[in-house]
């Protein structure tokens, strides 16, 4: 009933107008190495069985998290870092999952809408995961940035994103503040099945960080990206205390394995209102059924399967 009476609201797409002079997107700006990922974990360390992995027998999908990793060049990171900087005024609040972020950043940003479409772009997230990755058909979310900062009165709640899982299976969280700049926002996940995560969520949420199956993952410079299945993993954001913090998430999708696209329509409608969410909903049912025409219609090179992560 919740989900049902947010959804019947018209939500504010932004709070104003995005007046930036961004630059340029490059293909050189695509980082194609980097220090090996200090966390890779599959879908069995996280308590699937095989019977509920993604995937077919010629396509294996079973990776859960790997990173950090650099899927951009320092330029590249630093032009991202203006960009979302620059976007912040248009950010909207919302207490659903994230209290401050934006969506669709796509359909705002050029450099973003070029980035996610760029074939070497695409071709680096494909190689990370193992299956083909194309931009995902429900574009308000498929990159949205969240903004994190501490408490501006002793009795608002802290900005934070609560536990939870995403609707995108493929989702990768690229930090755009070091460390160092602020103290909190630990993205914090749970290394173990949703079931005993729902069976323990209050004791787990009480501990947060303490509790002995929360992870957190080893963000510390501007570029660090994790990859994470974000609709199978329970993951949350600690409380920002100092300084501010950023981050951008990019959600892509395979169109060989569509039909296993985890969204649901109630979990993006109470972000997007009802009338949204159906029309969303239908462009990801038209590309589930026709991968190919979808990726014409929208400029996005269909890539060769992967050989190995």
């Amino acid at each position: 009933m919740d989900r049902l009476k947010r959804s019947l609201h018209v939500p504010a797409r932004t709070a104003s107008p995005y007046r930036f002079t961004e630059p340029r997107w490059r293909s050189a700006l695509v980082a194609h190495s980097g220090p090996a990922p200090a966390v890779t974990a599959a879908m069995s360390d996280f308590g699937y069985r095989t019977d509920e992995l993604h995937g077919r027998a010629n396509l294996p999908d079973d990776l859960a998290m790997t990173g950090p990793v650099q899927l951009l060049t320092p330029e590249g990171a630093g032009f991202l870092r203006e960009i979302v900087h620059a976007l912040k005024p248009c950010a909207v609040h919302n207490d659903y999952v994230v209290s401050h972020r934006l969506r669709g950043v796509e359909a705002l940003s050029p450099f973003v809408h070029d980035m996610v479409r760029d074939s070497s772009f695409l071709r680096r997230a494909s190689h990370l995961v193992g299956v083909p990755l194309v931009p995902h058909p429900i574009r308000d979310a498929g990159v949205q940035i969240n903004y994190y900062e501490p408490s501006r009165t002793t009795v608002q709640a802290a900005p934070v994103a609560k536990w939870h899982r995403d609707g995108m299976n493929y989702v990768f969280t690229m930090t755009l503040s070091d460390h160092g700049e602020h103290e909190g926002g630990d993205y914090i996940y749970y290394r173990g099945h949703p079931d005993a995560f729902d069976r323990s969520r209050e004791e787990i949420t009480a501990a947060g960080p303490d509790h002995p199956h929360v992870r957190t993952a080893p963000f510390q410079h501007v570029g660090d990206t994790m990859f994470t299945r974000g609709s199978r993993v329970y993951h949350a954001v600690t409380p920002v205390t100092r300084g501010h913090r950023t981050t951008l998430a990019v959600s892509l999708f395979c169109p060989l394995l569509g039909d296993q696209d985890e969204n649901r329509f109630w979990h993006s409608a109470p972000d997007d209102g009802l009338l949204r969410t159906v029309s969303n909903w239908r462009a990801l049912r038209q590309a589930v059924r026709r991968p190919a025409t979808y990726c014409r219609r929208e400029s996005i090179p269909i890539l060769p399967m992967p050989r190995t992560r």
